[in-house]
């Protein structure tokens, strides 16, 4: 056998050490990284394998029975006449597109109002926040009452009665695009304030200084909005549009107290039809195809915003 040389004895001596040195150090951290990893595999990882199998499968959960049908329902769901699945769909991207610039911009401007307030900003933080913490629930039986299609209906009244806008009382909630107008603007009055926060945070962080210095410069107040304010919170636009958009898709409790997703799925989003298909028809293989579904559809967007919309630093 040939014999080693002297470095690479000692390089394989020094290997031997580190690979101790590296094994002693997982086994010191494994008691703490441990407890999270089994967490992890027991509520994240379990849960969507087996969502996959059931997507793939007939699900008799009364039975206990899997039954392996491949794309079946994806098929079913993509293909029905009805096309309820295209319908939730397309009103989960309306409500994205409709709710994320309209929160954003009037979190904004009642940001920049409260942070230009000398006195009661709590008071006034604290107003605008209150729909944020309020159950979906409570706030959406107000704007069903609000938005009832008969007399009762606060809205009607007004617009019938007081102002005489209408010759007769819209029923809003059972049409396809009164009801779409409702549920949009209950997702941006109740998220308002959230963004308001947020942006007061942003606000908050950024050096009087530089007002100061655009002001002697001669800049007005829209100049040093536009060129300071606005592109200084580049970082806050970029962190509300991600969480906006992928809450856009978790549309639901409004959805079940107001329209219920009629007329015919008109007004349904992925997870209201999810809760329809599992637990209304106990098609437990279409749910689970809706929410992965919907779960690829979240990993996509994230992508796309990461990629063309990340944050700079200043």
């Amino acid at each position: 056998m040939e014999k080693l040389s002297y470095a690479e004895s000692t390089n394989m001596r020094y290997g031997r050490r580190r690979t101790r040195q590296e094994l002693r150090t997982v086994a010191q951290a494994l008691p703490f990284v441990l407890p999270g990893l089994i967490l992890v595999c027991v509520f994240i990882l379990y849960p969507m394998l087996k969502n996959i199998q059931i997507s793939l499968s007939e699900y008799k959960i009364v039975e206990g029975k899997m039954d392996f049908v491949g794309f079946d329902n994806y098929k079913e769901l993509f293909t029905e006449p009805q096309r309820r699945f295209w319908y939730a769909y397309r009103n989960n991207i309306l409500y994205a597109v409709v709710t994320t610039p309209a929160i954003m911009l009037f979190g904004l401007i009642f940001a920049a109002m409260i942070n230009s307030m000398k006195k009661n900003q709590v008071f006034f933080r604290t107003m605008y926040y209150l729909p944020v913490i309020t159950s979906w629930i409570i706030v959406g039986l107000v704007f069903k009452y609000l938005f009832n299609g008969g007399n009762r209906g606060m809205v009607n009244y007004f617009i019938v009665d007081v102002l005489h806008l209408a010759p007769d009382y819209i029923n809003w909630l059972k049409h396809e695009w009164t009801g779409n107008f409702v549920i949009w603007l209950l997702g941006i009055w109740k998220n308002i304030g959230w963004a308001m926060v947020i942006y007061l945070a942003g606000l908050q962080g950024i050096p009087n200084e530089l007002y100061e210095s655009a002001e002697i410069e001669g800049a007005n107040a829209f100049q040093k909005f536009t060129k300071i304010t606005f592109l200084l919170l580049r970082p806050t636009h970029f962190f509300l549009i991600v969480q906006l958009l992928i809450g856009s898709f978790n549309v639901f409790l409004q959805v079940l107290v107001l329209t219920g997703g009629d007329p015919q799925g008109r007004t349904s989003v992925l997870q209201y039809l999810l809760y329809d298909r599992s637990f209304s028809l106990f098609e437990f293989g279409q749910g689970a195809a809706i929410g992965l579904v919907t779960g690829i559809s979240i990993f996509i967007v994230t992508v796309i915003l990461n990629k063309f919309l990340r944050s700079e630093q200043y």
